[in-house]
């Protein structure tokens, strides 16, 4: 292992560290950070491509890892994203993107414009969880924002995720034998718990705020719905995911 200090904020890896923040420079560098202990121990036990750990001073646990950058507390703080920082952070090589294809009698779930990184985090830890692919549109909130991996709770390293999935994809999608059902609380909708989701099925989820996109409404097989017996307008899209790919995983299993 070698170990590395920085102590000035003006060194340019520290700088490079620090604009892993943005999603543009997550993108053109094609890395991505995760932070706290938990997160970093997921990264490693998962495989993930991890270019070096970084550490503050005060941090005293060992990191298995080949490069590791140490800071003061103070600047390694600002690197972070949480307000309690527990002193250890990876830089993580992004994997290939992966080619828009499905397995044929599987079941994906799909968010169209699911914005809020916490959300999609969740989301994730369903998918994970019920052993279901996850198709994202563009538009949706990025996977490596350090509130969605925080928030997968580990699931992020071992959820099959596609991403910048487009109408067309979907149209496609349809074309070649899936079915797409969208949860909707308007129009003509079925309850849930009553659809049929065997075969290669594809369950959409809609933004926070207006729900599907009618370019995708159009082309859905089947509506349903969640029924809402109390006064709530909605549920939060993570609760519903977690509803649908569960009923749907029940009655695909037994």
């Amino acid at each position: 292992m070698t170990v590395k200090e920085i102590t000035s904020a003006q060194n340019h890896k520290y700088k490079y560290f620090k604009s892993l923040k943005t999603k543009k420079t997550r993108d053109n560098n094609r890395q991505y950070t995760v932070e706290g202990i938990k997160s970093v121990n997921d990264a490693i036990n998962a495989g993930a491509d991890i270019d070096c750990v970084i550490v503050s001073n005060s941090f005293g646990i060992d990191i298995s890892t080949e490069t590791v950058y140490k800071l003061p507390d103070e600047l390694f703080a600002r690197l972070c994203d949480t307000e309690t920082p527990q002193g250890v952070m990876a830089v993580i090589n992004m994997p290939p993107k992966n080619k828009k294809t499905l397995s044929q009698d599987k079941l994906y779930l799909y968010c169209d414009k699911v914005t809020d990184p916490g959300n999609v985090g969740t989301i994730i830890r369903i998918c994970d969880a019920a052993d279901c692919g996850l198709l994202l549109s563009r538009g949706t909130a990025d996977i490596y924002n350090p509130k969605t991996v925080r928030a997968s709770m580990g699931s992020f390293f071992h959820t099959e995720i596609t991403e910048s999935i487009t109408v067309d994809d979907i149209e496609s999608f349809r074309v070649a034998g899936f079915k797409i059902i969208c949860s909707t609380l308007s129009g003509n909708t079925s309850d849930y718990r009553y659809a049929d989701y065997g075969g290669s099925t594809i369950i959409v989820v809609g933004n926070e705020a207006n729900g599907i996109s009618d370019e995708i409404l159009a082309l859905a097989d089947v509506c349903v719905k969640i029924p809402i017996w109390g006064k709530a307008e909605s549920l939060n899209v993570g609760v519903a995911s977690a509803l649908l790919v569960y009923e749907a995983q029940k009655k695909r299993k037994t």
